[in-house]
């Protein structure tokens, strides 16, 4: 091979790697910040709800979850706890499908939770605060703390006694 063609060459096979990496290095990553949380709070989201414990020990959503899923939505189009129907819905498995499998599509365990910023409800509601955690006693809860913001939940002494006690 002559010395310019080999030049040409590895200089296209410059550019075509710089194309497909120079992106990559200088791709803006997206912070989603909710305001500060109180010191020594720590508030992990998993990536998908109700699948990463399962995940921990191999069980899986039913193919049928989706439909069961948008079925208890147009059922219950809005969060329990407040009455919030936007966009941040979240249909929570009263007790957990990753201890009671036989509950996964049962629509009597389901209940809809919202995690509208400054509620927070499927969190504090229906986990108490933790993800790995959940709340059994979530619909007498829901009444308790009808419409109250995330921070009025925080300090409640009921909520603040259950959620030191959680499983």
């Amino acid at each position: 091979m002559d010395t310019p063609l080999l030049i040409i060459c590895l200089a296209l096979v410059v550019v075509i790697l710089a194309s497909f990496s120079l992106p990559l290095l200088f791709r803006r990553r997206r912070h989603h910040s909710r305001g500060r949380l109180p010191e020594g709070h720590v508030m992990r989201k998993p990536s998908a709800y109700g699948v990463h414990s399962p995940k921990k020990i191999a069980i899986g959503r039913s193919p049928e979850w989706p439909r069961v899923a948008m079925e208890h939505r147009l059922r219950e189009p809005a969060c329990v706890a407040c009455g919030y129907k936007g966009k941040h819905l979240q249909v929570h498995h009263i007790k957990p499908f990753h201890l009671h499998p036989q509950l996964e599509l049962d629509p009597h365990n389901l209940i809809t939770l919202c995690e509208a910023r400054g509620r927070e409800h499927h969190l504090l509601l229906g986990h108490l605060d933790a993800w790995n955690s959940y709340n059994e006693h979530v619909r007498e809860d829901v009444k308790r703390f009808y419409k109250k913001s995330a921070t009025q939940i925080r300090a409640d002494l009921h909520w603040q006694k259950k959620m030191q006690l959680r499983p």
